[in-house]
């Protein structure tokens, strides 16, 4: 009798309980803490549409997360290496088109490498508006590295 009336209380207690995750809400406060705007310039090297599009989700996702905590968002994406060959409108579909496109309305600067694209044969005419050719993605990585931007490397 006393084990069941134990039992009860238990499955009571869980019953009524909330989990401590569901009361706690996830921010970046502490590494914000301090900031007005947040620098990062991002270095995308990936061949597969399907990886790019999560990757410009996820830059989407980061710009609103750094937004909503109140630090404006200076986001760059550089593409160099296999990516230049999927950037034009032929390659990429209708989602990954209006991720572009959102992203740029936001602020984010997009930049093609036009090494790249000369090694890897990739038609500079078919580049999507969106995204700039420049003549060197490393010499854009050096100078907003050295401007304060954040390096995030994405393979």
């Amino acid at each position: 009798m006393l084990g069941r009336c134990l039992m009860m209380v238990m499955l009571i207690m869980l019953t009524c309980s909330t989990p401590l995750h569901a009361e706690t809400q996830l921010n970046d406060r502490e590494a914000l803490a301090g900031l007005t705007s947040a620098k990062v310039i991002f270095d995308v090297r990936v061949a597969d549409l399907g990886k790019l599009v999560f990757n410009l989700k996820l830059f989407n996702e980061t710009m609103e997360g750094i937004a909503a905590q109140g630090v404006k968002p200076e986001m760059v994406v550089t593409f160099r290496g296999p990516t230049v060959k999927i950037l034009n409108a032929a390659a990429l579909d209708g989602e990954a088109r209006n991720l572009f496109r959102d992203l740029k309305k936001k602020g984010v600067q997009f930049e093609a490498c036009g090494v790249a694209m000369r090694i890897l044969k990739a038609d500079p005419a078919g580049l999507i508006p969106e995204v700039k050719l420049v003549a060197n993605v490393f010499n854009s990585l050096i100078g907003y590295q050295n401007k304060g931007y954040a390096l995030i490397t994405i393979n």
